[in-house]
């Protein structure tokens, strides 16, 4: 008998495993953003040097994984 999974079960598990961390993500990232808007309101002081340049390259992630989900909804077909 052969235990080895489908690869439709397989490819079935890994977008599982995706809709879960963009659910996740997708949550967190409204959170940063309700939470940096809030702080902008309540306190107009610049912010510090560091969060630009971190800033910077939380944009280029977002960007690359924008990238990478866009060619699984081409390659579903969707």
């Amino acid at each position: 008998m052969n235990d080895k999974p489908s690869d439709d079960a397989i490819v079935h598990a890994a977008l599982d495993a995706l809709l879960l961390v963009v659910a996740k993500s997708s949550d967190d990232l409204r959170n940063f953003h309700d939470a940096v808007a809030k702080l902008r309101v309540q306190n107009p002081t610049p912010f510090p040097r560091v969060a630009v340049s971190t800033a910077e390259s939380v944009v280029d992630h977002l960007t690359k994984a924008e990238e990478q989900l866009r060619k699984i909804t081409i390659a579903l077909g969707l």
